[in-house]
């Protein structure tokens, strides 16, 4: 008998338990959400993109979709982001995620290491926040990028400067990091023209939490090479 009583309480016991890991992991991610607005630099990271109401935009390594939610919001209802990252779990989080928040202006798409499956000359802008160095198959990458923008489009890349700015691009890589200048000669090489070199976008200073990225805006020129 004491037995048959304990077993629903054991289970409540458990229940309240996952309850609060949830909670407490719900909380976590919206304490580094609000953290990452206040040092991302998300307006800045907009005007460079000339973002503006009625867009078609691509936020390529969407990841979680921190951006893309944001650009939801500055496209309004008129305009349309495309939600890209290269991994099937993101992607079909990332549907779940704009479903449950009610954003239907989002679309979430799975692409490839080598293209990010974009529609051609549609998009006004495009933005790859900490995700380019990621990018093995760059040349193939931005060739599918720069089909998918229109004539004077945009392309703003933030990501993280190396560590040792000798080291090799593979290595810069691995560790997660890429040179402004490497980048910049890779937009070059795929026919795009530097609107603005930033070296020092981001900078919080030293220690743990602390932040640094560059940022690049290019432009995709009307009669360029495709």
């Amino acid at each position: 008998m004491i037995q048959s009583l304990a077993r629903p309480f054991i289970r409540l016991q458990a229940l309240l338990i996952l309850c609060s890991v949830f909670a407490t992991s719900t909380t976590t991610a919206q304490i580094e959400r609000t953290r990452r607005d206040e040092w991302q630099k998300v307006d800045e990271i907009f005007a460079a993109m000339g973002v503006s109401p009625g867009d078609y935009v691509a936020d390529v390594g969407a990841g979680g979709g921190f951006l893309s939610v944001r650009l939801s919001e500055a496209v309004g209802e008129e305009g349309r982001v495309y939600a890209e990252d290269i991994t099937e779990r993101l992607v079909r989080e990332l549907t779940e995620q704009m479903e449950s928040l009610g954003i239907t202006n989002v679309e979430p798409v799975l692409g490839g290491t080598d293209d990010p499956n974009l529609p051609a000359d549609e998009l006004d802008a495009v933005v790859i926040v900490n995700a380019y160095h990621e990018m093995g198959e760059h040349e193939s990458m931005l060739a599918g990028i720069w089909r998918s923008l229109q004539s004077g489009g945009r392309l703003v890349i933030v990501d993280n400067p190396p560590r040792d700015s000798t080291a090799s691009r593979s290595s810069q890589m691995r560790a997660h990091d890429i040179h402004i200048g490497v980048v910049e000669q890779d937009l070059i090489a795929a026919g795009f023209e530097i609107l603005e070199r930033r070296p020092d976008f981001i900078d919080t200073g030293s220690g743990r939490g602390s932040h640094r990225q560059w940022m690049l805006v290019a432009v995709k020129p009307s009669g360029g090479h495709t």
